[in-house]
C-alpha cells in the first residue's frame, strides 16, 4: 500500500519523539487515524470534545517532559 501524507505526518511525529496523540475522531481525519492504525507505536487517546485534545496534549507534556501531538475534524462542536 502506498505511502500518504497521514503516513509521512505519523512517521515524523515519531522521529520527533512524539509517541502520543490526543484527539476526536471525524470525516475529515479519517486518513490520519488509519496512519495512526497502521502505526502502532503512536498511541491515541480519544476525548469527548477537541478542546479537551489540546488541553489534555499541553498537560500530558508539564507531566511528563515529553510533547504531545492533538488531533480534531472540522466542523461544529
Amino acid at each position: 500500500m502506498p505511502r500518504t501524507t497521514s503516513d509521512l505526518i505519523v512517521e515524523r511525529l515519531l522521529r520527533w519523539g512524539i509517541d502520543t496523540c490526543f484527539g476526536i475522531c471525524g470525516d475529515a481525519v479519517n486518513g490520519f487515524f488509519e496512519s495512526l492504525r497502521t502505526h502502532p507505536e503512536m498511541r491515541f487517546v480519544h476525548v469527548r470534545h477537541e478542546e479537551y485534545a489540546a488541553l489534555a496534549a499541553v498537560g500530558y507534556a508539564k507531566f511528563t517532559g515529553r510533547p504531545a501531538a492533538c488531533v480534531a475534524t472540522s466542523g461544529p462542536g
